[in-house]
């Protein structure tokens, strides 16, 4: 009977490394029956005769074998329930312990998102984009059609035509407009330089042509006094 139980957890440990529970339920529990059902009878088969025949000096009639397939079935069975329902307990356990720790998660991810106030709103191609305003490097725009750059140098296109149709959702705290091409975030301004006639040069980066490690924007001299004064009052 020792052999046969012996047997068994050999096949659940084999099982565990090969066919996990959390894989197929279904596949692995069959396996198990048909591994273990048949492992059973083969180590009975074989160990009940020779130990008769060791210590009792004899084979063992049809009558023993038979009573000892009904109790190394009933063994099998009763380990196999009892590994079944371990299994169900540490499932159990582990997806409660899971739950708890993805509420903890949640619950810290929450306190740590933007405020929903801060999140840039922007209407593309295929719908809205929620992003936070460091992750928006500039909006740029030509011939009626206005791109989004990221900081990470990614062109975005909009649904927008005009800057007047993008600019009520942006915040004046975060975004300003240097030219009728250009609306930045402070964090893509690399230089400010001045100009001839009171103008201004503003360096951002990225560029709009990755092959170039810059983008040179003019500022005219009537929006000097207004871009000094934005970024004082974002630093």
């Amino acid at each position: 009977m020792f052999s046969c139980w012996e047997v068994n957890l050999f096949i659940f440990r084999w099982l565990d490394d090969r066919l996990p529970f959390w894989q197929n339920p279904t596949r692995r529990l069959i396996f198990q029956i048909i591994l273990g059902g048949v492992a059973t009878l083969l180590t009975f088969a074989v160990v009940f005769p020779l130990a008769q025949r060791l210590y009792m000096q004899h084979w063992p009639t049809p009558a023993m074998v038979t009573r000892g397939v009904v109790v190394c079935v009933t063994l099998a069975t009763f380990v196999n329930g009892g590994y079944v329902g371990f299994y169900l307990m540490q499932a159990f356990w582990a997806e409660r312990q899971n739950n708890t720790s993805e509420s903890k998660l949640a619950l810290a991810d929450a306190n740590t998102l933007p405020n929903s106030q801060t999140l840039v709103s922007v209407d593309v191609s295929n719908g809205q984009l929620r992003l936070p305003p460091e992750e928006i490097a500039y909006f740029y725009s030509a011939g009626g059609l206005i791109l989004l750059v990221k900081t990470d140098g990614l062109q975005i296109a909009t649904r927008y035509a005009s800057f007047a149709q993008l600019t009520p959702s942006l915040d004046g705290r975060y975004f300003f407009q240097l030219s009728r091409q250009f609306i930045v975030s402070l964090g893509a301004v690399r230089a400010v330089q001045d100009d001839v006639n009171r103008k201004l040069i503003v360096t951002l980066v990225p560029a709009l042509h990755r092959q170039e490690s810059h983008q040179e924007v003019v500022v005219s001299r009537y929006r000097r006094i207004d871009l000094h004064k934005w970024m004082q009052s974002v630093e």
